[in-house]
């Protein structure tokens, strides 16, 4: 390779380097910290856009990391869990644009699974929920696909299910014909199983080899999300987990 070529691949490192590091960078950021030129720096972003390990910014002149680059953190296990809530945080703010509920990304970890990033919603009263701690499988959305997926592996159900209200399912028989259901249809809710007056409805998000790796959930009051869930919120959500699958997928 030429000095020139070796050069240019040192700057487009550069370059990607930044991008790992920083939220988003502006042309003249990014040429002044790699000492080059404002033109051949807008080449090399150029570039790495068209390949996917770059994302420009709507009507500016900045840059951030695309999926791609996200992907790759991913692959090499650095904040895997990060990037995966990078990649879904596009798809959840779409999502919160077309519906007035709150949104959250679950992931799995183990045997639990556990609210990593949520959206609030549009209403007066809003609804918070607490990051980064398992959730009750048998009684909330998220968790009861884990559940299923376990027994379409053969896994087992808890021995123990607690109770929270009236609807909470305690039942083992009953939770596994729930959960015979929820996989039948590729979609879960709870409505009012964990909490009086809450409803969520959530969908699988599986990674390239078909493993569960998250899940992607719509929540808001009974009142606006109700038992039977509308169809259009369903469609929504499993064309969010679609995209944020194809996005771990690159």
């Amino acid at each position: 390779m030429s000095e020139e070529g070796v050069k240019s691949a040192r700057v487009a490192v550069a370059i990607i380097e930044l991008l790992a590091r920083h939220d988003e960078l502006g042309v003249s950021e990014i040429a002044r910290a790699t000492s080059t030129t404002k033109p051949r720096a807008f080449r090399h972003l150029r570039t790495l856009v068209s390949l996917g390990y770059a994302v420009q910014k709507a009507g500016s002149d900045r840059y951030a990391r695309g999926p791609r680059l996200v992907a790759l953190a991913r692959v090499l296990g650095l904040s895997a869990e990060d990037g995966l809530i990078e990649l879904a945080r596009p798809f959840m703010q779409r999502l919160q644009q077309q519906f007035p509920h709150s949104f959250n990304l679950s992931l799995v970890h183990g045997e639990q699974v556990s609210i990593v990033e949520s959206l609030p919603g549009k209403a007066l009263i809003g609804i918070t929920v607490r990051l980064n701690e398992p959730i009750p499988l048998h009684a909330t959305a998220a968790g009861k696909l884990l559940l299923a997926d376990r027994l379409a592996r053969g896994g087992s159900l808890p021995r123990k299910l607690a109770r929270f209200t009236d609807a909470t399912i305690a039942d083992s028989a009953t939770l596994r014909t729930e959960l015979e259901q929820v996989a039948e249809r590729g979609w879960a809710d709870a409505p009012e199983q964990s909490m009086l007056g809450i409803n969520a409805v959530s969908v699988p998000i599986r990674d390239h080899r078909g493993e569960l790796a998250g899940m992607i959930s719509a929540m808001d009051s009974i009142q606006f999300i109700p038992a039977t869930p509308p169809a259009s919120l369903v469609g929504a959500l499993r064309a969010a987990a679609t995209g944020i699958a194809q996005r771990i997928g690159i």
